[in-house]
């Protein structure tokens, strides 16, 4: 009954950097308002904090700025006089294997969406590690647990039915416990507010208790699919107040209509939300996400395949320099982005705009900024001659997109990708 558990790991630094749905919040498109002199503030936590930030007003020179720290929170300022802003930055993950050079376009009030204070990898303290034993499950299934944002694990019983799960943050956190097995639906435990201390034993998780329950099924049907067959549910995900825990997804997921696991909705507080991924793959990568409570049989619309951006090389400049710039589509109404990768580069230069900005700029120009000239820039960051590979993105939806941002039930995020390649002399 199971096709997959999902993954239970961490996202990666670099998708994280990367992830334009993170880019932007609810845009207000509607034309130029008058603009008092505004000052915005852009914050991180301490473990994705940029090493160089600078700022842009309208037309007028970019600008570095050096932050404020208060605890584990950074803080850059900025003050504003046009409806036009733009922010700049560069985050070195892995451990600076990488650079990620990441640039929004935006009225002033949405550039603070670039700050990240609520991630996973914000967390603060010390780890704790917690062992438990598993119950109720026969030698050919499998068990999952998770704790908290971040702690996973995974019991096979011809292994013994003993685990160990580290990584649990400090405070009370969410258990979520899966048995899967072939030929019956998954079984699941939820544990609300568990606070242990670290090294502590977690009460039995017995999958044949009545504590355990199934998990059920409905139907998805998938709206405007073009042509494109076999669209699939990639994932599914619990929101709870403390964390997302990817849950088991149908095995016969392919298609629509097609079936779909949920949790009973009286399993649910206030508060929580499930979500589904679906995607669907032909001339561009389109996806959906719908946010629900009620596992009912429900129709999900996948929006129009993306026009993939015109990319032109903007002249002069002390280093190598792209536009790529978009056609209106009205099923992507939050944010337009764009990344560039080299082969021989280990930088990533990652460029968005929102509605907007567009609006008041006569259109999507996502132009790669001459940031040579700013005080501290390094031109390894930028752009280097050669081979560059393209990832176009374009998102719309119900979904406000900042990380912050808090679904409700009907919430949807559309995306539809593209992907290509340029030489620069």
């Amino acid at each position: 009954m199971v096709r997959s558990i999902g993954a239970f790991g961490a996202r990666s630094a670099i998708a994280a950097v990367l992830c334009a749905g993170a880019l932007a919040c609810n845009s207000d498109s509607t034309g130029p308002r008058p603009v008092a002199d505004r000052a915005v503030a852009v914050s991180y936590c301490a473990a994705v904090t940029p090493t160089w930030v600078a700022f842009r007003d309208g037309d007028g020179a970019w600008t570095r700025e050096t932050p404020s720290v208060t605890g584990s929170t950074t803080t850059f300022r900025h003050s504003f006089t046009s409806n036009r802003a733009a922010i700049a930055s560069l985050t070195p993950v892995l451990d600076g294997e990488f650079t990620v050079l990441r640039v929004l376009y935006g009225a002033p009030e949405e550039l603070s969406t670039d700050g990240d204070t609520t991630s996973p990898d914000c967390l603060t303290g010390a780890f704790k590690s917690l062992r438990g034993t598993v119950a109720g499950i026969a030698t050919t299934e499998a068990a999952f647990i998770a704790i908290g944002p971040l702690a996973r694990t995974g019991v096979v019983p011809r292994e013994g039915l003993d685990f160990t799960i580290d990584g649990v943050a400090a405070g009370p956190q969410d258990l979520l416990a899966v048995r899967t097995a072939q030929a019956a639906p998954p079984r699941l435990i939820i544990r609300r507010d568990l606070d242990l201390p670290n090294g502590s034993v977690v009460p039995t998780l017995d999958f044949a208790s009545s504590e355990a329950f199934d998990m059920v099924a409905a139907t998805l049907t998938i709206g405007n699919l073009g042509g494109e067959g076999n669209p699939v549910v990639d994932f599914s995900v619990l929101t709870t107040a403390h964390g997302e825990f990817f849950l088991p997804i149908a095995a016969s997921g392919n298609g629509s209509p097609q079936p779909y696991l949920a949790l009973p909705a009286d399993k649910l507080l206030a508060g929580d939300l499930e979500r589904l991924h679906v995607s669907a793959n032909g001339n561009s990568s389109r996806t959906a996400d719908v946010y629900f409570r009620t596992p009912t049989d429900r129709t999900v619309t996948l929006g129009s395949q993306i026009q993939a951006p015109t990319i032109s090389v903007i002249a002069g400049g002390a280093t190598p320099r792209l536009r790529a710039h978009y056609m209106a589509q009205a099923d992507y109404d939050k944010v337009s982005s764009i990344v560039y990768n080299q082969p021989t580069s280990t930088g990533f230069v990652a460029v968005s705009m929102t509605p907007a900005y567009a609006a008041l700029a006569g259109g999507y120009d996502l132009d790669v900024p001459d940031l040579a000239s700013v005080a501290g820039f390094d031109s390894s960051w930028a752009l280097q001659t050669g081979v560059i590979n393209w990832t176009a993105t374009r998102t719309g939806g119900t979904l406000p997109l900042a990380r912050d941002a808090k679904p409700v039930d009907g919430a949807t995020r559309l995306t539809s990708l593209a992907q290509g390649t340029i030489t620069l002399p």
